[in-house]
């Protein structure tokens, strides 16, 4: 699993995240998201475009770290997730209560 962040104008970080969220990759992608929000940054694109897999515990850093985000004023979306990824959204219905979007300019436009 690969990492890569921009950092855009008004304090939002795009995590762009390559590979499979699984199992011990799942603590370097939540201290990863974790960095993003410690340097003052509150708003959060995590573009899943590359991430073909993740399992539950991939999914339980995205709450907590959506849940962060939620208690400090700032904000936690996704971008494209890969359809296995997508439906695992669905299926634990964490889809209903985090935004996906389609574009990178959807997703940046989501905090304003």
């Amino acid at each position: 699993m690969n990492f890569e962040t921009t950092i855009e104008t008004g304090n939002i970080s795009t995590l762009h995240v390559e590979g499979k969220i699984l199992g011990n990759a799942t603590d370097t992608f939540r201290k990863e998201m974790e960095l993003q929000l410690q340097t003052g940054r509150d708003k959060l694109v995590v573009d899943l475009t590359n991430v073909s897999l993740i399992d539950s515990s991939a999914l339980g850093a995205i709450v907590t770290t959506l849940k962060y985000c939620q208690q400090s004023g700032g904000k936690l979306v996704l971008l494209k997730p890969q359809k296995a990824v997508q439906e695992v959204l669905e299926v634990t219905q964490l889809a209903t209560v985090i935004e996906i979007y389609d574009t990178e300019e959807a997703a940046r436009a989501a905090f304003s």
